[in-house]
């Protein structure tokens, strides 16, 4: 698989995650930090590496002069 494809693949596994953390455990507090900001905050960074990869992706794509 190529870098970009696995950097995708990386970014929708964080969201999905991120989600699941966010919605399965609304009620878990640890004595730090709640889990469900945790998965919010996994959830925005899977958003990220995805527009990261989609900007790259387009950038590669583009011809040199």
């Amino acid at each position: 698989m190529s870098k970009h494809a696995w950097a995708f693949v990386v970014g929708v596994i964080m969201i999905i995650g991120g989600l699941v953390m966010f919605f399965a455990f609304r009620d878990v507090e640890t004595p730090v930090i709640g889990l469900r900001q945790v998965g919010l905050v996994v959830a925005v960074l899977g958003v990220i590496e995805i527009a990261a990869t989609g900007w790259s992706m387009v950038g590669s794509r583009r011809p040199r002069d």
